[in-house]
């Protein structure tokens, strides 16, 4: 059995959760941060954990919502029609993605500098509710979330930019993006343990904390993540991604 550290499991929960849902691509400081730390390699068990603690995070924050959403089925279909060009796209360039991007860190800082740069730009909202959202724009928003399968674009901030531009308020566009969230990553999560059933895949005790942590910031980052949007927009977030990138770039080059 591969042992693992109870502190870096807590480490990587509460980097999972924040990142998970603020714009700033989860994948991305997983990947940077192993190059500073040393958080040891990706356990499937763990990875497991976190990310169903962080879809039980979108559930809990989404729970008194659940009336709006039973209300419409409608948008229940738009969220599963944008769910389908990612599950897609990932299916077919699974192996692509994880040769060509996983390992070329220049390649991750420069999409998070580059996204952070569109995140300025993107000063206007729209005014459509996910009640006024058709069909059409639920596959807009779903090719824009299969960009995200490309580290450093962040599944989050591309599905709520893709959500601005199809003409939805930032509120609501943030909204869509957490209800893909509870199709995406569970979904890829249950993919998962399907998959790994087979082989004896084993949750580790010591897990337990990345799971919670996870869980915990995951709730903090859906509740900030709707009011900053709501208030100001993808700007901060923006900035913050131009800084990490552009220090990432210029580590990588010195190192």
């Amino acid at each position: 059995m591969v042992k693992l550290g109870t502190t870096e499991g807590l480490v990587l929960g509460l980097i999972q959760g924040l990142t998970e849902f603020f714009p700033i691509s989860s994948s991305a400081h997983l990947l940077l941060l192993r190059t500073l730390f040393p958080l040891g390699e990706a356990h499937l068990s763990l990875d497991v954990l976190l990310h169903t603690g962080t879809w039980l995070a979108v559930l809990l924050v989404f729970l008194p919502s659940t009336g709006r959403v039973l209300r419409r089925p409608s948008i229940v279909l738009k969220v599963l029609i944008a769910t389908i060009p990612a599950g897609v796209f990932g299916y077919l360039l699974e192996d692509q993605v994880e040769t060509v991007f996983r390992d070329n860190l220049f390649l991750v800082s420069a999409v998070l500098l580059g996204v952070g740069i569109i995140f300025l730009l993107v000063r206007h909202e729209g005014e459509k509710t996910l009640e006024a959202m058709n069909i059409r724009d639920a596959v807009i928003i779903g090719l824009f979330q299969a960009l995200a399968l490309i580290p450093g674009v962040s599944r989050s901030g591309i599905t709520i930019l893709g959500g601005i531009g199809v003409g939805l308020k930032r509120s609501e566009a943030v909204i869509f993006s957490f209800l893909l969230s509870l199709t995406t990553i569970g979904g890829a999560t249950a993919l998962v343990l399907l998959r790994e059933a087979s082989g004896g895949m084993v949750l580790f005790k010591s897990a337990l904390p990345g799971f919670f942590a996870a869980l915990g910031s995951g709730l903090l980052s859906c509740i900030v993540l709707l009011r900053l949007v709501r208030e100001k927009g993808l700007a901060p977030f923006g900035y913050y991604r131009i800084l990490l990138g552009a220090f990432f770039l210029l580590f990588l080059s010195l190192r």
